[in-house]
């Protein structure tokens, strides 16, 4: 590698990471939602899987600006 490059295989290893979180996020706020739960609940449960969508996102851009 040359001095003025910059290795790009942690943040690749790093968006992978985090973006495998997310799903795991983004299911478990899925099965959530089967269940019979207070209105309450079921708000959170959506603003958890709108804000995970969000990461996920985030985590696309990113992807998309550093390693494409």
């Amino acid at each position: 590698m040359m001095p003025d490059e910059i290795d790009l295989q942690p943040l690749r290893k790093w968006i992978h990471d985090l973006n495998n979180r997310v799903a795991v996020i983004l299911t478990t706020s899925e099965l959530l939602q089967l269940e019979q739960l207070s209105p309450k609940a079921s708000v959170r449960t959506r603003t958890i899987e709108q804000k995970a969508l969000e990461v996920r996102d985030l985590l696309r851009n990113l992807s998309d600006h550093y390693l494409s």
